[in-house]
């Protein structure tokens, strides 16, 4: 398998984790979204990344296809994902509004930092930054706290704990004032934890 794009994306890096997780091997090919987009537009039309190109040639790409694909081939008794039912839909929206979180900052980053001087929207950043700060409050709320289970669904890691760790990690990374550890400190704990893995040190963030 050739795993297509650079881990700055919290929606690739999930992926690699998940396949660390279930010990899968990849190939990757460094393609950035910038520099490379005619590349990337023969493997995803949309010129995005991730995208997954499996020994058959198929390829696949958005996340949650790949997710879904690696899911199914690791089989329902070790999947990160709940095959069904209410832990399902709890993995599901927690990991949506994660990686909801990191779509903000990388449009928040592309409104402050790519765009010519002086046409900055400043309502637009307000707009990304409150849409970042709510996902964040609602996760905390989710979170385990101190001295309870580690993880969003209890002592067993799900695919909530791996998306919002990459997400957080993004944050963290990107525009850390907007996730400063005392005000979410359940998240913070969480990070943490899942950063010490050797799931994701295998696959660390790597700024593109």
């Amino acid at each position: 398998m050739i795993f297509v794009g650079q881990m700055d994306s919290p929606f690739l890096r999930r992926v690699a984790v998940t396949m660390n997780f279930y010990g899968i091997p990849f190939e990757r090919q460094l393609l950035s979204v910038f520099a490379d987009q005619k590349a990337l537009r023969a493997i995803n039309p949309l010129g995005k990344v991730p995208a997954l190109v499996l020994d058959d040639d198929e390829v696949l790409f958005d996340s949650q296809m790949i997710l879904d694909y690696l899911d199914e081939t690791a089989g329902p008794d070790i999947s990160l994902t709940p095959p069904a039912g209410e832990d399902r839909r709890k993995v599901l929206r927690i990991a949506t509004v994660a990686l909801g979180v990191a779509e903000k900052v990388v449009a928040l980053n592309m409104e402050t930092r790519y765009r010519a001087g002086g046409t900055t929207d400043p309502r637009l950043v307000r707009r990304f930054e409150g849409q970042v700060g709510s996902g964040l409050q609602w996760l905390q709320a989710e979170a385990p706290e101190q001295n309870q289970d580690p993880w969003f669904l209890g002592p067993k890691m799900t695919q909530a704990d791996v998306t919002a760790a990459c997400a957080l990690t993004h944050v963290v990374e990107k525009r850390p004032e907007l996730f400063p550890p005392e005000t979410y400190p359940a998240l913070a704990a969480l990070r943490e934890r899942a950063e010490v893995l050797e799931i994701f040190k295998s696959s660390p963030f790597e700024e593109g």
